[in-house]
């Protein structure tokens, strides 16, 4: 293994349960991440390694003494070693590497017998809808890269929370801190870069949804603990106080909210048991909801955004994995089209758009580096984004105002209050005689 590109603490974990001869949906079902991300990891393993086999690289991190085998010693191997683990002393006879192979095949027979499989049932566990049981670990250092300006940072470091801009002003609420769910609401100001505290929300929940509505903020839904919220409340600007509203047809948590024209669309989440499809519709004159046309699949913590051309839904989890399909809710026909998926399937991403672009930042649930993107409306293609931060960001909120996109908070191995803003377009000003120039 190249001493430059050591195996990361997720990788090391993943390692272990491969000696033992696990699948990848049971080291899945272990570590509570998803099977692709296994997949990701074990790729990045066999490439650090130099190995091209689950054997392989276990043999060989016993051979560098990672892992040991009752009866086994190995050389020590300082120049590959890891510095938290010790090195052995004495070399393996050759009647010993038998011993291993035979232990490994044992370990690979005792994995895949039948009775160890691992058979996904239809309830969730709530901890997907948490980052409070993640190891912590200090978010990597930021690097300058260019078109991204640092902002006021977010008051309340926070992850899972819900955004919505709304008279020209950034509202967040919501979301987990390092002790608990959060009922904090605040608004940032773009042309003064400051944040306030304002009214808090009459319920804390982590994972709720947000969208403007009539210019009001409307908050639906959330977890409190292990259960999923029908409520929904409406906040005021203009006096600065939160009224209940018809709370949702069913509870949910980690769904998207969006106003499209004019009405109010609640799109998936969790239920308290699994993962739904179902869309919900609130019509301001009826002050109710109905039922709407349901997603081709159960999706929560996707990202969403709205556009003249409909809604659109980008990857999230289904109940079992991460996916990264994507929709677009045709308005004419009432159904949900399939568009190019993103390059790598993630949920807790944070989405926005603009009149030309729809930027996917971060997601994952693991502590892999996500991808940051963008999808061309007019093309229909992906490309990459260089961030600032490396390693893992997840469930931040996103917003563009004016030809910035802003990505606030989240969780990065710490609840974050960091904010960082691409300049994801160019306004070129021209002298007044030649604005009307031909």
């Amino acid at each position: 293994m190249n001493a430059a590109k050591p195996l990361t603490r997720r990788e090391t974990e993943i390692l272990g349960h491969l000696a033992e001869g696990l699948s990848n949906d049971e080291i899945a079902q272990r570590l509570v991440i998803s099977p692709n991300t296994v997949k990701v990891h074990v790729r990045n393993i066999f490439e650090k390694m130099a190995v091209q086999s689950r054997t392989e690289a276990t043999m060989e991190a016993v051979r560098r003494g990672w892992i040991s085998v009752p009866g086994l010693q190995t050389d020590p191997t300082p120049e590959i070693a890891l510095p938290t683990w010790p090195p052995l002393t004495q070399p393996a006879p050759h009647w010993q590497w038998v011993g291993v192979v035979v232990a490994l095949a044992l370990a690979l027979v005792l994995g895949l017998w039948p009775q160890h499989v691992w058979v996904p049932t239809q309830a969730v566990s709530a901890d997907f809808t948490t980052d409070r049981g993640a190891a912590r670990t200090t978010p990597l250092p930021r690097h300058n890269v260019p078109r991204w300006t640092q902002r006021s940072s977010m008051p309340t470091a926070r992850s899972r929370a819900a955004a919505a801009f709304l008279n020209g002003r950034l509202y967040v609420v919501g979301g987990e801190t390092a002790t608990q769910d959060s009922a904090v609401l605040e608004v940032y100001i773009p042309t003064l870069d400051v944040w306030q505290r304002l009214a808090p929300r009459p319920v804390a929940a982590r994972a709720p949804a947000a969208a403007p509505l009539a210019h009001k903020l409307i908050v639906a839904g959330g977890c409190q603990d292990a259960t999923a919220l029908a409520r929904v409340d409406s906040f005021d600007p203009e006096t600065g106080s939160w009224q209940e509203m018809t709370p949702l047809p069913a509870a949910r948590c980690g769904g998207a909210l969006l106003n499209w024209q004019e009405q109010l669309y609640y799109l998936g989440g969790w239920d308290g048991q699994a993962v739904s499809d179902a869309v919900f519709v609130y019509d301001p004159a009826s002050a109710d909801w109905r039922t709407g046309t349901p997603l081709p699949a159960p999706r929560a913590f996707a990202g969403a955004v709205s556009l003249p051309t409909g809604m659109w839904l980008l990857g999230g989890y289904d109940g079992s994995q991460e996916q990264a399909d994507m929709w677009r809710f045709d308005p004419t026909t009432q159904t949900w089209q399939p568009q190019p998926a993103l390059p790598a399937a993630r949920a807790g991403l944070a989405v926005a758009a603009d009149g030309t672009s729809i930027y996917a930042f971060g997601g994952g649930m693991g502590d892999e580096t996500p991808l940051h993107e963008r999808f061309d409306l007019a093309t229909h293609t992906w490309s990459t984004i260089e961030s600032p931060r490396s390693g893992p960001w997840q469930h931040a909120v996103a917003a563009v105002i004016g030809p910035n996109l802003h990505i606030i908070g989240g969780w990065g191995g710490e609840y974050l209050d960091v904010h960082e803003a691409y300049q994801a377009a160019f306004f070129q000003f021209l002298p007044l005689g030649a604005q009307n120039a031909r």
